[in-house]
């Protein structure tokens, strides 16, 4: 775990542009490197202070870089770095290091602080390992170190070296990114994480992400006198993983299927080809497995942290307001929290929700102690927090596993839903091979053991103690925020068009096909064979697609449905709709048809969730990232008994969005489960300037650009060139314009 970092802005020295420095810049990509004597092992970073056994005096806070006169400049250094974690899987818990890929050597990174109307300019240098030779490629995850950088919830250009998740930033290469934020952009809490398809559980499991936040926009939350005099405080939730030996680790490659079946306690045990995508962590949380089978050794480490501690101590005195900025940057966990007393017989503190994915609220949605508050991953949520009485609180985050709670993924209550809208077991569904807090999926509390790392799951500890300081939440109606369509406008506006995607997933086991074979996954599955998979078969497909895009019937029970137009899995050259224009009102409905949430998330625009599961919603909510609801399994909340998928209701959000004309060009959407968006669950959209007009989107960044006067301009800004990277050549994508 990472200690705090004091907050710093970060400034640049200006350094002369020797002739050395000029060669190395004009070092086309895709050139060879020179020499570089780590023997094609990336360069090791530093990090920070690596005491896992926080002593909580101060909170932990990634170190923050502020924007200067308009331009944030800074650099983003990807490297393996050794930290420490609490590995909570390990009975009793304990202190191990772990090597993962980071930026700037720390779990979370930097902090990027910038305002409406400013330039992000940043040179990622990638310092991480040579990719492996020889692995299995095409749509089969590979090249774990090649990396790119989405700025997630920014409405900005996806093209060029914007916020482009198409480039391909190898290890070796240093690459320029710069992300212009409007004048109207609204302030919020936004991140940047990386998103190189098939590679990204690799990079999240080391914990490669950081808050980007926006402050100072018109109508702004930070305005509200309630807001401004609370004191500030981000907390990202990461789950770090490792191997036992404290290596973060890739797939599995020779893997046919997204979990391991045969259980590995099953006789015989599972092949090779039947052990999961990702038991390179172990089989169902258990041991490693050797590709014979047999066991190798203890399970793999794993640690719930916020800011890179676990269980860190935040001190409030009584009667305190705080906002904490909330982001679950988990793989794929969903959390449901509260704040509970330390104490039985002691009420908890309630969570008031005053922004959603960066987005203020028009009115504060206050939840009850005890009432969790649902964050899939992605997400973010800002909340004020009124201390009580001196105690100690946990902010924990509640089991979803068993069924025993039942939660809405909207906070919005009232006297019709006390609950929230429609609340059902929000399961998140890996592929069993990553270790879990107990109970596993479909398990009980009563099967966790004592001092088997269980749900609840303490994520923060609060000291509430001291001299009181008595203040005020924030009184209701917020304030309207700039640069998205009003509310009114957005539900009232006929929908240039209207269309429907759909989540499914096919699994081709024996023993569970009758229960999820869809009438599309006969059809591709053939059409996603070997070949697409790199060589070799893979019986799983995580699929998102048009649901309007129904194929022909057939008389054959095992293909009932041939001929779909469209892919079923990601596809880079092809965007799933030919007709989304610039300046166009829409709406979507989001199904469901698999037994677990998917959190959908739309690049570069915003979103206003309208229904859920066809309950429109009293207040419409602003997200960027929100779970669609599992199929509803009738007198079944957990869906806990096998059923099939096709007598079941899918789960559903509808929304409306507006294509801000900034946002011309390719990006995509997708599950952020991020294990599901690796192997395919994602597809590309293009928005364009005007009916028939091309969106400009172009896939190769390996061209050359004009970049000279570009290197000129900024090497009082930037070190171009120093002494630990004089062998690193500069990469940049051919679709960017002069700026």
């Amino acid at each position: 775990m990472l200690k705090a970092q004091k907050n710093s802005t970060r400034s640049w020295t200006l350094m002369p542009l020797t002739s050395l420095c000029l060669a190395i810049a004009l070092i086309m990509p895709g050139s060879p490197l020179a020499a570089d004597g780590d023997g094609g092992g990336g360069r090791k970073c530093r990090g920070g202070s690596t005491d896992a056994r926080f002593d909580g005096a101060a909170f932990p806070q990634p170190e923050v870089r502020q924007s200067h006169r308009g331009v944030l400049r800074t650099t983003l250094h990807a490297c393996i770095a050794t930290n420490e974690m609490l590995d909570q899987n390990a009975q009793p818990p304990e202190i191990a290091e772990i090597h993962s890929p980071t930026f700037e050597g720390t779990i979370p990174g930097p902090t990027l602080e910038v305002e409406p109307g400013d330039k992000l300019s940043i040179l990622l240098v990638n310092d991480l390992p040579a990719n492996p030779p020889g692995e299995r490629d095409n749509f089969y995850p590979h090249d774990e170190n090649t990396l790119n950088l989405h700025t997630h919830g920014l409405t900005v250009s996806p093209l060029g070296i914007s916020d482009n998740i198409f480039r391909e930033m190898k290890p070796g290469t240093t690459n320029l990114i710069e992300v212009d934020i409007p004048n109207d952009h609204p302030s919020g809490t936004y991140w940047f994480h990386t998103h190189k398809h098939g590679s990204v559980t690799y990079q999240f499991l080391g914990g490669m992400a950081g808050f980007l936040i926006v402050k100072g926009a018109a109508g702004t939350l930070d305005t509200v006198p309630e807001v401004a005099a609370a004191k500030d405080v981000p907390m990202a939730f990461q789950v770090i993983r490792s191997t036992n030996d404290g290596q973060v680790v890739f797939v599995h490659e020779q893997a046919q299927q997204f979990g391991t079946f045969p259980f590995p306690t099953d006789i015989p045990p599972p092949t090779p080809e039947q052990q999961g995508l990702w038991s390179t962590y172990g089989l169902d949380g258990g041991p490693t497995v050797a590709p014979d089978g047999s066991f190798t050794g203890p399970p793999s480490r794993f640690s719930y942290t916020t800011n890179g501690v676990a269980n860190p101590t935040l001190h409030m005195r009584p009667g305190e307001v705080q906002r904490w900025r909330l982001l679950n940057a988990t793989d794929g966990d969903n959390l449901q929290l509260v704040l509970v007393a330390n104490e039985e017989g002691k009420e908890g503190l309630g969570l008031n929700v005053v922004a959603m994915d960066a987005i203020t609220v028009p009115k504060t949605y206050r939840l009850e102690p005890g009432d969790p508050l649902v964050m899939g991953p992605g997400q973010r949520m800002d909340v004020m927090v009124k201390a009580g009485k001196p105690g100690t609180y946990l902010l924990q985050t509640l089991d979803t596993n068993s069924g025993v709670v039942q939660a809405s993924v909207s906070p919005y209550r009232d006297k019709q839903f006390p609950n929230g809208i429609d609340p059902r077991t929000r399961v998140s569904r890996h592929s069993n091979d990553f270790p879990v807090p107990c109970p596993s999926l479909g398990g009980s509390p009563s099967d966790c053991k004592p001092g088997q790392f269980a749900y609840p799951v303490t994520l923060a500890t609060i000291e509430v103690s001291g001299e009181a300081k008595e203040m005020d939440l924030p009184a209701d109606p917020l304030p309207t925020p700039k640069g998205l369509p009003p509310i009114a406008t957005m539900v009232n506006r006929t929908p240039a068009a209207v269309r429907n995607v759909v989540f499914e997933i096919c699994g081709d086991v024996p023993q569970f096909k009758p229960f999820v074979s869809l009438p599309s996954c006969g059809w591709y599955f053939a059409k996603y064979d070997a070949t697409y998979w790199g060589g070799t078969p893979f019986y799983n497909l995580q699929m998102m697609r048009d649901a309007d895009d129904v194929g022909q019937p057939t008389g054959d029970p095992d293909m009932p449905r041939i001929n779909f137009k469209k892919e079923g899995l990601f596809d880079p050259t092809q965007p799933l709709f030919p007709d989304m224009i610039a300046g166009n009102y829409e709406e979507w409905t989001v199904y469901n048809r698999s037994f677990s949430d998917h959190p959908f998330h739309l690049h570069q625009n915003h979103v206003l969730i309208t229904k859920i599961n066809g309950i429109t919603l009293p207040q419409p909510e602003w997200h960027d990232t929100l779970n669609v609801p599992a199929a509803v399994c009738v007198n079944d909340l957990g869906c806990t008994n096998p059923q099939n998928i096709n007598n079941l209701p899918p789960g559903s959000i509808t929304f409306r969005t507006y294509f801000n004309p900034v946002t011309v060009g390719c990006f995509v959407a997708h599950c952020h489960t991020i294990n599901h968006e690796d192997i395919g669950m994602m597809q590309r959209m293009d928005i364009l300037p005007a009916r028939g007009a091309p969106s400009g989107c172009k896939l190769d960044d390996t061209a050359a650009l004009p970049i000279i006067d570009r290197l000129l301009a900024s090497r009082s800004n930037f070190q171009i060139c120093s002494a630990p990277r004089q062998s690193r050549s500069i990469s940049y994508s051919p679709t960017a314009a002069a700026n």
